[in-house]
């Protein structure tokens, strides 16, 4: 893992290793995809059923939002929770976080969606978790960047939404891992609008806790 970029942009990045890769593909066929007002669709279990969480002006309603990611971990599919706490026994997070750190862990939630739609600058601590996994999927070999749905991380002065310092600009590819630091507010992301409605950018969402 790269520590310093992590700490330093609010950011690492990986790929998934290829047996965890082989359980999400074998999920992700199996799901009963519904149309969704904001994403492209949705799995029916969902915990993103309309954007409950967020007010008109798409700010995260503290409360709401805890609510329903605790809901989150009752309804998912068992194959997501295996593969993010796999995930965090690989070696490659596991030597920091576990060994070095020596910090327990907590799935907050797991979430899952295709597609993406215009998200504004913003900081998940609102949602309770030290870090979080944006875990892309697709069947495109290469991404058009014309088709958009990139995630943008950056810094700001806190409290300051306005002057935003790009860190980094993710296209979404098979296997991507973004794992973003909230435990510093100055870490912020944005999110664009899938604008290709032929390909598919699923996403699985997933809060950890950390403490030691």
């Amino acid at each position: 893992m790269n520590i310093n970029k992590f700490y330093t942009d609010g950011y690492d990045e990986w790929q998934m290793p290829p047996h965890l890769s082989a359980m999400v593909w074998g999920q992700l066929l199996c799901e009963n995809w519904i149309d969704h007002p904001v994403y492209k669709e949705i799995p029916d279990w969902s915990i993103n059923k309309g954007g409950e969480a967020q007010n008109q002006d798409q700010k995260y309603l503290r409360g709401k939002e805890q609510e329903i990611n605790e809901q989150s971990l009752s309804i998912v599919p068992a194959a997501y929770k295996t593969v993010i706490e796999e995930l965090l026994k690989e070696d490659y997070y596991s030597e920091w976080f576990d060994t070095v750190c020596g910090y327990q862990q907590k799935i907050k939630f797991i979430d899952v969606w295709n597609g993406s739609d215009d998200l504004k600058w913003h900081w998940d601590g609102v949602e309770d978790h030290d870090m979080g996994f944006l875990i892309y999927f697709t069947e495109e070999h290469r991404w058009d960047e014309e088709w958009k749905s990139y995630l943008q991380i950056g810094e700001r002065e806190w409290p300051n939404d306005k002057e935003i310092n790009i860190k980094h600009t993710a296209y979404p590819s098979n296997g991507k891992i973004i794992l973003l630091n909230n435990m510093n507010p100055r870490f912020v992301h944005s999110v664009a609008k899938l604008t290709n409605a032929n390909v598919n950018r699923y996403t699985i969402n997933a809060g950890i806790s950390l403490w030691n």
